[in-house]
């Protein structure tokens, strides 16, 4: 076989057709980088479409919140983030989804071999290729807990909202297949190192509004990840007048309860953002101002 690009991604649609367990190859290591390479690329081409329906999705239908992923990450330094994301979460991924589909691996089926005498070990080789998407679907449905939606069309959509990850697990699993696990675990580093530190550098802070006029000036920025800088939220007032507040890498539950606000939905909500409040004449309410902003953006 010609290991250059379009040859490796041809490979991958014909083992897609009918999967196998085993591949009659050997490679060197120089064509398992090529084919290590060819798929994550390939894999990122596929995801950017996919993420389209995502974002549609997120746009048009209903907010996908994504409250537990950004819990895990909010406030964590970047190499505590990365050594997560591309070390630690793919190890124990691929060790769960991955690591199974080589038969010899598996030790469910062999716990199964034992009290069937050997049935079970003739189904996984009948029906492997079931399995093999099984092990794919699963994968891509367990990343249905980074949010925290519990409507009837969120789980409707549930196959198109991970639609990404379903295309990650069969590849992943065509990589663990053909080159080995730790290739597997290499690929899905690779994937999250890339995904995560292009977030890092260039999305983690996001605008959601700028107003300076005459009478108050107020910015707020979203902030994905907190990366362990000091929480700071100050209120500074002239009797009972709020003359400005200042808060970086609070969250929006934070400045909503010294804006003494009972609105239970920003109550709730864990988001970070940085603010910076100037009340310059005392024409409107500074609460009503700030919360009118918040409500549009996370209501």
């Amino acid at each position: 076989m010609n290991y250059e690009f379009k040859a490796i991604i041809k490979d991958l649609f014909d083992f897609l057709k009918n999967p196998q367990e085993s591949f009659n190859v050997t490679l060197s290591t120089k064509q398992k980088w090529k084919v290590l390479f060819s798929i994550l690329l390939l894999d990122f081409i596929l995801v950017i479409f996919a993420s389209g329906i995502t974002s549609f999705i997120d746009s048009f239908l209903f907010e996908l919140k994504s409250d537990p992923i950004e819990e895990l990450f909010s406030n964590k330094g970047a190499f505590s983030i990365i050594l997560m994301a591309a070390v630690i979460v793919p190890f124990i991924e691929e060790l769960i989804f991955r690591f199974p589909l080589k038969y010899e691996r598996n030790l469910v089926f062999h716990f199964f071999d034992f009290l069937t005498k050997n049935r079970a070990k003739t189904l996984w080789f009948k029906y492997f290729k079931i399995f093999f998407y099984l092990f794919a679907l699963a994968f891509a449905l367990m990343h249905l807990s980074n949010y925290s939606n519990t409507n009837s069309l969120f789980y409707i959509l549930a196959p198109l909202i991970v639609l990404p990850q379903i295309i990650a697990g069969i590849t992943l699993g065509y990589v663990r297949l053909k080159l080995g696990f730790f290739w597997g675990v290499l690929q899905h580093g690779l994937y999250n190192l890339i995904l995560f530190s292009v977030a890092l550098l260039f999305f983690n802070s996001n605008q959601l509004t700028k107003i300076n006029n005459t009478d108050y000036s107020l910015e707020i920025n979203i902030v994905e990840f907190g990366l362990n800088n000091p929480i700071r939220l100050e209120t500074y007032k002239s009797e009972d007048r709020i003359d400005s507040i200042i808060g970086n890498n609070t969250t929006v539950k934070e400045l909503v309860e010294i804006l003494n606000s009972t609105d239970t939905l920003l109550l709730k909500n864990s988001k970070r953002l940085n603010i910076h409040f100037i009340n310059k004449i005392n024409s409107k309410s500074p609460e009503t101002i700030i919360l009118d902003e918040l409500k549009k953006e996370f209501k």
